[in-house]
């Protein structure tokens, strides 16, 4: 296979950030795109969990777990106190009785831990551990090379993650380049190379730039898209909910 067959939109890491979610999925729509595959995370820190979850529902293809997904579900494990009390506040939020309840709660719980098509393989953190683990420039630094063949290994043509919120592309040289480096986008063979793609995220941007980040997958490229969205709209509403942490929104003003 040379190519892919079709125009997919690849988000990740949207976190109840309704605005944000709103302005990808118009831009995704402007394209004439209809296939969106999530990567997960679509819960957890943001103000507005029920409705990013029920317009996800409607909107994308697939949506993976993520980290924060599961932790609603099964409790959360291994997060800070803020973190924590956010996926506390999401399945209170989630669980109120409003007649849609159950099968918001169906979908979460019913979300696949990976997804394959025409070539491509998605998941959330990493193949090895989809929920949980990430890939980051600092397992290069740290010569983590084993961690890189595994991953390669269990891939056939070009992985998609999100989890760490930070944009990039690895080769299998252990390349890594961020997408400004590469101008928003590449063209690749995809008979000849592997690549690990992370798509960063929609609703909490982490790579200094506040606007949410996704990808656009036509035939043998891939595009970066940057989308801006009110932060501060985001801001006020996390601090008008007691149990989310201020430090929620001050992340989103600064894209950290």
């Amino acid at each position: 296979m040379s190519s892919h067959s079709r125009k997919y939109a690849i988000i990740s890491d949207l976190h109840s950030n309704l605005e944000a979610v709103t302005n990808v999925f118009a831009d995704i729509r402007s394209q004439g795109i209809e296939d969106v595959v999530c990567l997960g995370d679509v819960v957890g820190y943001g103000p507005q969990p029920r409705e990013v979850l029920e317009l996800t529902m409607k909107t994308v293809r697939v949506s993976l777990m993520g980290n924060h997904d599961e932790a609603v579900i099964k409790g959360a494990q291994n997060f800070n106190a803020w973190a924590r009390e956010a996926i506390d506040w999401t399945r209170d939020e989630l669980l109120i009785k409003d007649g849609t309840e159950k099968s918001r709660w169906d979908y979460l719980k019913a979300m696949p831990l990976s997804f394959k098509t025409n070539g491509m393989f998605f998941v959330h953190g990493s193949p090895r551990q989809p929920t949980i683990e990430y890939i980051l420039r600092e397992d290069i630094y740290n010569g983590n090379y084993e961690k890189f063949d595994e991953i390669f290994a269990s891939f056939e043509k070009i992985l998609f993650v999100g989890h760490s919120h930070t944009p990039c592309v690895i080769n299998e040289d252990l390349d890594y380049v961020t997408p400004t480096e590469i101008e928003h986008g590449f063209t690749y063979t995809i008979d000849k190379e592997k690549l690990i793609v992370n798509v960063g995220s929609v609703g909490q941007p982490r790579d200094n730039d506040t606007r949410s980040c996704y990808v656009v997958v036509d035939e043998n490229s891939v595009t970066f898209r940057r989308v801006e969205y009110d932060v501060d709209a985001v801001v006020s509403k996390i601090q008008h909910v007691e149990r989310l942490s201020n430090n929620l929104g001050l992340r989103l003003k600064k894209g950290v």
